[in-house]
């Protein structure tokens, strides 16, 4: 991220987690390991309630977070 204006670089590469194609949570994360924690929380969270979309969780890795709705 660009300090002094606050814009991200293009070339920056993103994670966000999504469930069924969609964004899990607004957050974009800066490293896969961040991103993987958050994953794991959905994914027990999603299981605790019995509930099969825990399986459609993933991580996706972009350079453009704002296009993943």
């Amino acid at each position: 991220m660009n300090q002094s204006t606050g814009q991200r670089n293009k070339r920056e590469k993103w994670y966000v987690v999504t469930r069924n194609g969609r964004r899990a949570w607004p957050k974009d994360y800066w490293t896969i390991d961040e991103a993987q924690h958050h994953a794991q929380g959905l994914i027990a969270s999603l299981k605790s309630f019995n509930d099969s979309n825990y399986k459609n969780v993933v991580i996706m890795e972009t350079d453009d977070p704002s296009s993943i709705n």
